[in-house]
């Protein structure tokens, strides 16, 4: 069986029959993700004992009659259930090239969840898989010992800090706004794109949604006036893992590193002790900088973060790389980007 799902609440029925999950694949979250024009959809596949299900968001290649398929921001990919040595690939196979081209889509490109069982293994059947970088996780089933693993910096950081700041949690609408005050700071020091400063709604959405994970912010508070140190925005889904999905301090209290509190207070916190990842992340790009060296000085875990590239109409998505490349005035085409004929932001939607 072969399905697309679209519907709120046979998406989220779906996906939460899959024991390994990730609020990356929910229904709310693709919904705070989409862009004007832009559509998400699950394709669900099931044969036998195994059964598959795949979001994605679908949108227009502008100009043109064509639509491409991508993934969230964040870890997604496949759910995948049972995957036995009987599975028949073609078959998958063929159901996803028949709807890819059926609806026209040129090109797909998904990211990957290093939590999510046989990802890779599946994904390889079509197009291929390239790696990225590394992400640090916390092993939350370690339990104390985890703090062991933590570098000297960091330990003298949280000694010092205990002093000074307090930690708390909230999810009010309210706290978003403290929130994106810290977290824009930190966006504007890193000189960061426009594509990651999310307004008010994402995370109020967020907040409220009624699926199977949840969201709420842990902020580090200055003791002496109450000030908003430095935050994160937390988001469990049960029973599985915890994402480290945004963060920000405030650059008053930036050399004081209070984030390392807040990082710390999730890992060792009592009620996590359903879940078995704490995903710090990688670092920027994928690339082991500074924000990597960072994260790694709480945890020596590393799991490979990849990412799926398909071309599915290859003689259409070359004369769209042919054309974007003659309408490349500034000479920025590369032809290393997923898909090429993006890479100067010929065919967004303006």
């Amino acid at each position: 069986m072969f399905k697309i799902i679209t519907e709120e609440n046979e998406w989220n029925k779906t996906i939460g029959s899959f024991e390994k999950k990730d609020f990356y694949h929910s229904y709310d979250y693709h919904q705070v993700c989409l862009k004007e024009n832009e559509l998400a959809k699950l394709l669900f596949y099931s044969s036998g004992d195994t059964s598959i299900a795949f979001p994605l968001v679908i949108r227009p290649i502008n100009g043109s009659e064509f639509f491409d398929a991508t993934s969230v921001y964040g870890y997604g990919g496949p759910l995948i259930s049972q995957l036995t040595s009987h599975f028949v690939f073609q078959d998958w196979n063929q159901h996803m090239l028949d709807f890819f081209q059926n609806d026209k889509i040129i090109s797909v490109f998904s990211s990957t969840n290093p939590f999510i069982d046989s990802q890779e293994h599946l994904l390889l059947q079509m197009g291929e898989i390239e790696t990225m970088g590394d992400i640090v996780y916390v092993d939350l089933k370690q339990g104390t010992e985890r703090r062991e693993h933590y570098s000297k910096t960091t330990k003298r950081y949280l000694n010092r800090n205990k002093t000074i700041f307090d930690i708390r949690e909230g999810n009010s609408e309210e706290d978003a706004r403290k929130f994106l005050e810290i977290y824009y700071q930190s966006m504007e020091r890193v000189g960061a794109s426009k594509q990651y400063y999310f307004k008010l709604p994402y995370f109020i959405k967020l907040l409220q949604n009624k699926s199977f994970f949840d969201a709420n912010f842990v902020f580090a508070t200055s003791k002496e006036n109450g000030d908003v140190a430095s935050g994160a925005f937390i988001i469990r889904t049960k029973s599985s893992i915890v994402q480290y999905h945004l963060s920000g301090t405030a650059e008053k209290y930036r050399h004081l590193s209070p984030i390392r509190s807040v990082i710390d207070y999730i890992s060792r916190k009592e009620k996590l002790d359903d879940c078995k990842y704490f995903n710090l992340g990688g670092g920027v790009g994928s690339k082991n900088d500074s924000l990597f060296e960072f994260k790694a000085s709480f945890s020596k875990n590393r799991a490979p973060f990849k990412v799926w590239k398909y071309i599915a109409n290859k003689e259409v998505y070359d004369q769209l790389c042919t054309i974007a490349q003659e309408k490349d005035y500034n000479k920025k085409f590369n032809t290393n980007y997923f898909p090429a004929y993006r890479t100067n932001s010929y065919f967004d939607i303006p």
